[in-house]
């Protein structure tokens, strides 16, 4: 409840926007502005609903033809007989206030002035309502994470090195696929051959980025993540065929079915991409060593290194034969192995193969249409967060739900090695997250698993971050985005929101 005294100065308050404030009674206001937050966002709302409705028409229009008779009835026909010929009438004493016995022509005078003043109050009322109508209302939303998740798989299906293997393992309830006890593993072999050139590295990821897409073959794979004190363990069997896409099957260590799905072929993103090789060459420095093997397939191994460590941030097993990724290696900062998975067994197969009996797509994102990087700024002036750097991380991908005013947002940042996806939403989250807990150092609802999501309000937006890095890349990410106070909008801010619509959509 506003308190009285806010009440009544909301004459005072209208009339300070209008510049018709007595000193006195501006020295009271501004007093009173001080310590009220309430009364100086209505000022604020006041001076945007003033200027809202004098765009409206910035450029008087010509006096209608008829002014001059829509007067002369207002004020009767005695107005224009010479004066003269009136009779002659009794001046009211100074500050007598009594209408009994006035003249005929001035009681309606001023009946007809009070309902134009009344017309003129329907008018504004109107006005009002019709903004307020107009206003977009904040949509209500349950549980933004596993289309957060979709987004995030659908943008990684899209990057060099890709593995559909590991984008259905993020999609699945890891739930399912925590184990107490690590099975063991036919891994790949250690290194034995000597070692390459840093270009030669570089040419064996880049042939790496182009199999992926153009090599067909069958295989099952193995998978093993360590998350909060815990390990996830999958068996996963793919079938990949070149031009047409990837059927895929989770199975959990016990062998129970936990998804099943299909991923078409993104032939064209799915070529090199120099923008995010060129990321992975800038942060990381790579190397090569010959003669490994993973399920029994001459292998060669590239590594990357963090600049200026020793430390591994990540490795990969390149088939000698078709360029393939066979294994594949992640580490935190401190150097402990984060997530591996590969191939246990694989049989190439013919190009011209193909699928047939799919089952339905793994996932089909809400943001689906794509913008240039240099859209960042149009959408921040537009209220969403898009930074062009994040925790370390560069832009690399934008999409939004629809190419003009969107609702949602999805920016992907990445070093070529991590990525983050950062989902906002305008709306109002309404619960928890399911299976999420609040974590008051990072002010969000944090959910553990194969891919780790935050998600949290920040005003009239919810953001929801997934990463396929560790606790603190998901950490940095959250604390470097807004963490703003939600705020119920006022009437008046209603109204300004309705008729900014209103009038974005008469310039189109």
């Amino acid at each position: 409840m506003r308190r009285a005294a806010c009440a009544e100065l909301a004459e005072l308050r209208s009339a300070f926007v209008d510049g018709a404030l007595s000193n006195t009674d501006r020295e009271r206001l501004l007093s009173h502005l001080v310590g009220c937050a309430d009364c100086r966002r209505d000022i604020e709302d006041l001076r945007a609903v003033r200027e809202l409705l004098n765009q409206t028409n910035t450029k008087p229009g010509p006096a209608p033809s008829d002014l001059s008779l829509r007067l002369v009835s207002i004020a009767g026909p005695e107005s224009v007989a010479p004066l003269w010929a009136r009779p002659f009438r009794r001046t009211q004493p100074s500050g007598s206030s009594r209408t009994v016995g006035l003249p005929s022509h001035r009681r309606r005078v001023k009946l007809r002035l009070t309902a134009a003043l009344a017309a003129a109050g329907a008018t504004i009322t109107a006005v009002g309502v019709v903004g307020y109508t107009a206003a977009p209302s904040l949509a209500a939303i349950g549980d933004p994470t596993s289309e957060a998740q979709v987004a995030f798989s659908s943008t990684l299906e899209q990057f060099p090195l890709a593995s559909d293997a590991l984008n259905a393992v993020m999609l699945t309830d890891s739930r399912g696929l925590v184990a107490s006890l690590l099975p063991p593993l036919e891994g790949p072999t250690d290194a034995t051959g000597p070692i390459m050139t840093a270009a030669d590295a570089r040419a064996t990821m880049q042939r790496a980025a182009t199999a992926a897409h153009s090599v067909s073959y069958s295989g099952r794979q193995s998978f093993i993540a360590y998350r909060n004190g815990g390990t996830i363990v999958a068996q996963i069997d793919i079938e990949t065929r070149a031009g047409q896409g990837s059927q895929v099957m989770v199975n959990s260590l016990s062998g129970q079915q936990l998804r099943e799905g299909f991923t078409p072929a993104m032939i064209s993103s799915r070529v090199v991409n120099e923008e995010l090789l060129g990321l992975l060459e800038r942060n990381y420095r790579l190397s090569a060593t010959r003669g490994t093997s993973v399920a029994g397939r001459s292998a060669t191994l590239v590594t990357a290194t963090r600049d200026g460590s020793p430390l591994v941030a990540a490795r990969w097993w390149i088939d000698d034969a078709t360029g393939i990724v066979l294994w594949e290696e992640n580490y935190d900062k401190g150097g402990s192995l984060d997530l591996s998975f590969g191939f246990r067994s694989l049989s190439i197969s013919r190009a011209d193969s193909i699928l047939e009996h799919l089952p339905p797509r793994l996932a089909v994102p809400r943001t689906n249409t794509s913008l240039s990087l240099s859209s960042a700024a149009e959408l921040s002036a537009s209220g969403w967060s898009s930074p062009r750097k994040l925790a370390g991380l560069s832009l690399v991908r934008l999409r939004t739900d629809r190419a003009g005013s969107p609702d949602a947002v999805q920016l992907v940042y990445s070093d070529g090695l991590t990525t983050v996806s950062v989902s906002e939403r305008r709306g109002r989250l309404t619960t928890v997250p399911p299976g999420s807990q609040w974590d008051a150092t990072v002010r969000a609802h944090i959910r553990g698993g194969t891919a780790s999501v935050a998600t949290w309000q920040s005003g009239d937006i919810v953001f929801t971050v997934v990463t396929d890095g560790s606790a603190g890349v998901l950490g940095d990410t959250v604390a470097a985005l807004p963490h703003d106070g939600a705020e119920m909008p006022t009437t008046l801010g209603r109204i300004k929101a309705g008729w900014a619509r209103i009038l974005s959509d008469v310039k189109g």
